[in-house]
């Protein structure tokens, strides 16, 4: 062709108006193969616009192969597999139009363990953060692949002061979260020959990262002592996941002798231990239950921490410690890896850790916690009285309510969303669910993100849930 016209207006830029002419010309087939376009020249003479302009265009439509070079400098249409007419409906592949599902009107969250809104003192971070930035250049680099070593060595002191945990900072590696460093954790195990036993029930997502990489679980089923050690021993575990400190969702604290004969375990059968920390921070009297990671003698534990409990969940930061032959095998892959925590908010917590202000933020929750649990307890009584068993240890955001009658899950969840609750239970967490909807259940009723003004009145929302469903006399 010897020339085109192209309507152009001022409204976008001119090379992008004509870069996007001729390629819908040529995906819909009007300018043919090996067809000649104008030259630059006159193409910009018959626009009434600059060589450039034109250039631009045809450079771009170069790059994306929608045109090649021709003899004497020209351009010519590029061979295309099959036209496409991008305005041909037939043609179109029909979307579905995507609605969002209506989130919930939820008053009372009781499943989830976030923090109270009074609880964290953001001008305090934030002048550490404003500290944080004051290192620009350091902060235009991507940073440490396992984590900030300044952080590293404020977990290590912290873990050694508060866990009765000993390692260096070269064995912790940082997060993002719990599940990220779980994945990576994958990836130094083999899913063709390495079973991975959970406590049954049990950290559900933290089940399913191993599951997705490959790995056969083995559930081990919860007695009052922890997991059943007989079940384990015949399973051929490499690994076993726990969270002895504070089991996820029944609240039990492992006693000392099953830990030592757990750690006994590991070091007879050449296994390892995932130690998932839990929420071990708060312990509202007694002192605090050491990790079994402080215990181990064999180095045979993976010890997994967060600070989510503490800090707001929005400041994503975990860490893991390694046993050193694991940390080997890591080093050999952390170049495949990118830090997943952001360098910022690494900075910024090391600051504020070394100036002491985590241990003050601890003493902050665990009174506010504290207080929060007795009245809740105190009005779970109140509310259900017999007809409900309470499961509280001291310890944890959560306490354990069972019910006296049979409850129909499914009707009691519907119940929930109507009188504004969410709540989850116990058996939501078996890798297998009953399949009896109405049978004896433990509600999981946390209680950290709910204001103490407003405990009578969710726990009353929540006696209404149970009522509806004629679980209460």
């Amino acid at each position: 062709m010897d020339t085109m016209m192209i309507q152009l207006n001022k409204d976008r830029p001119l090379y992008l108006q004509i870069y996007e002419h001729i390629k819908n010309g040529i995906i819909s087939g009007v300018f043919q193969e090996r067809e000649a376009l104008p030259s630059i020249r006159k193409l910009a003479a018959t626009l009434s616009v600059s060589k450039i302009t034109v250039e631009k265009a045809y450079d771009q439509l170069f790059s994306e192969g929608y045109i090649e070079g021709a003899e004497r400098s020209r351009f010519a249409v590029a061979a295309l597999s099959e036209p496409f007419d991008l305005y041909d409906e037939k043609k179109q592949k029909k979307m579905p139009y995507y609605t969002p599902p209506k989130k919930e009107e939820i008053t009372y969250d009781f499943s989830s363990g976030e923090m109270d809104s009074e609880g964290f003192d953001f001008f305090l971070w934030r002048k550490y953060m404003s500290r944080a930035l004051l290192d620009s250049a350091r902060l235009m680099k991507y940073g440490e692949i396992p984590g900030e070593v300044e952080l590293r060595q404020q977990i290590a002191k912290y873990l050694m002061e508060s866990r009765g945990v000993v390692a260096s900072a070269e064995q912790i590696i940082i997060g993002s979260n719990t599940q990220v460093l779980i994945g990576q954790l994958c990836t130094l195990f083999d899913p063709n020959h390495d079973k991975i036993a959970f406590e049954n029930p049990g950290f559900k997502n933290g089940r399913r990262v191993f599951f997705d990489y490959g790995f056969e679980i083995v559930p081990i089923e919860m007695t009052p002592q922890g997991l059943d050690e007989a079940s384990l021993r015949k399973s051929t575990a490499k690994a076993v996941f726990v969270s002895p400190s504070h089991q996820f969702p029944t609240g039990l604290i492992m006693p000392a002798p099953r830990r030592i004969s757990l750690l006994n375990w590991a070091y007879e059968n050449n296994s390892y231990i995932i130690e998932d920390d839990y929420d071990s921070e708060y312990r509202y009297y007694g002192n605090p239950i050491p990790a079994m990671k402080g215990m181990d003698q064999s180095d045979r534990v993976i010890y997994i921490g967060s600070f989510s409990k503490i800090i707001p969940p929005s400041i994503r930061i975990s860490y893991m410690i390694l046993p050193e032959i694991l940390m080997k095998k890591y080093r050999g892959r952390e170049s495949h890896y990118s830090q997943t925590a952001s360098a910022i908010e690494q900075m910024t917590l090391s600051l504020y850790m070394e100036d002491g202000q985590l241990e003050r933020q601890i003493r902050r929750l665990k009174k506010i916690y504290n207080e929060k649990r007795r009245l809740f307890i105190s009005e779970l009584k109140g509310a259900f009285g017999e007809n409900g068993k309470i499961y509280d240890n001291g310890s944890g955001l959560f306490v354990i309510l069972e019910p006296k009658f049979n409850i129909d899950r499914v009707a009691l969840k519907e119940a929930s969303k109507k009188n504004g609750c969410r709540i989850s239970c116990v058996e939501d967490f078996l890798m297998e669910k009953p399949k009896n909807h109405s049978s004896k259940i433990k509600l999981i009723l946390y209680f950290s993100s709910i204001k103490s003004a407003d405990i009578p009145d969710a726990v009353q929302a929540l006696k209404s849930c149970l009522t509806s469903v004629n679980m209460l006399e």
